[in-house]
Formats: structure tokens, sequence, C-alpha cells
């Protein structure tokens, strides 16, 4: 994919996340380490392995906004790069 179609994705998707993010949290909700635009969730032995992208941030709680994977998760690890994760035993809280 050429670098304007890129840049025409990533234009798009900050328009879409823009009004969610202005969006004031939930008092009963624990404050995510990790904010992921979408992703998917496969089950395992011992949780969820979570896929997602365009995702910024560093830590164990992880918030996904879109994708069969929304939701709030725990996780046992998390490894943000380059606006990717992967992630596993995670529970949905």
């Amino acid at each position: 994919m050429h670098l304007t179609g890129r840049l025409t994705i990533a234009a798009a998707a900050a328009t879409l996340a823009g009004p969610l993010l202005s969006m004031p949290p939930s008092h009963a909700a624990a404050v995510p380490d990790v904010t992921c635009f979408s992703g998917n969730r496969t089950a395992t032995q011992d949780g969820y392995h979570l896929s997602a992208n365009l995702c910024d941030g560093q830590g164990l709680t992880v918030l996904i906004r879109f994708g069969s994977a929304a939701g709030t998760y725990r996780c046992r690890t998390a490894f943000v790069w380059n606006g990717f994760l992967g992630a596993d035993g995670c529970r949905q809280q």
C-alpha cells in the first residue's frame, strides 16, 4: 500500500476515534493502560489471546473499542509494538 493510502486510513481512523476519546470515562471502570481501536480474541487454556491494532500505551489493562473483542481486559502479558498489540492470559473485566 502506498504512503497516501496509509495516511488516508490513519486519518479516517483518527476521525472515527476522536469523538470516542473525548467521552468521559465511567467512574466504575478502571483506566486502561493500553487503548486499541479494534481487535480480536482467541480462547486459550489460560484466558484469551488478544490481537489488536492502532494501539497506544504500555501495561496489562487493555481496552479494545471496536471489533469482536471489544471490551476491557486484564492480561498476564501484553506487548505493544508499532501500534499492534499481542496479549496472553487475558480475562474480560
